[in-house]
């Protein structure tokens, strides 16, 4: 039975380390779709103010 109960453990320490590799690896590619998307943005006001639009914020 603590042979069983070992390797069901070992296997869940296994999981949990993909999973926080996994969720560093989407951590990062959430930061740079964020800096992104920030940078999209102000092009986006820069070219607005360029067309004579008032640009808020």
């Amino acid at each position: 039975m603590r042979l069983i109960l070992s390797l069901l453990a070992v296997a869940q320490i296994r999981l949990a380390r993909h999973d926080l590799a996994r969720s560093d690896l989407l951590m990062r590619e959430a930061d740079e779709a964020f800096a992104r998307s920030r940078r999209r943005v102000g092009l986006a006001n820069d070219l607005a103010r360029r067309a004579g639009f008032e640009v808020r914020g």
